[in-house]
């Protein structure tokens, strides 16, 4: 029976674990969980606004609904309908303005996540020279 040769392996040159990682790797490895946690949070930012417009529109629409079947309203028909579509509107631009927000605070985020992972590897490769 031969034995596995240890010094040659099936697994690709980078997947290969060290026992002590080296600075360029976390450092990297940092700013990889970083994108993704900006990437996670964004995401989930925009899907809660997204909710809470579909809820404030689905409850106008049930207003609607409630307002155009009750009899004190049967004269306002058209008075109801306007108001609603005005409404509507306004909500939309709203919304479209909070997502437009949203966005602007994530790049901003980005940005400042991106400097100073900049610094961080200045430093590094300084103190790598340094030594």
């Amino acid at each position: 029976m031969q034995r596995a040769n240890l010094h040659q392996s099936s697994a690709p040159f980078w997947f290969v674990l060290s026992p002590l990682p080296s600075i360029e790797m976390m450092g990297s490895v940092w700013s990889l969980w970083h994108m993704q946690a900006g990437s996670i949070e964004a995401t989930l930012r925009y899907q809660i606004e997204a909710l809470k417009f579909l809820q404030s529109r689905l409850h106008s629409d049930l207003c609607l609904l409630e307002d155009c079947q009750s009899p004190d309203h049967q004269n306002d028909l058209f008075d109801i309908w306007c108001t609603y579509w005005q409404d509507a509107l306004l909500d939309y631009n709203s919304a479209g303005a909070r997502f437009a927000d949203i966005g602007s605070a994530i790049i901003r985020k980005a940005a400042r996540r991106l400097h100073d992972d900049e610094k961080r590897l200045v430093e590094n490769t300084a103190a790598q020279v340094v030594l």
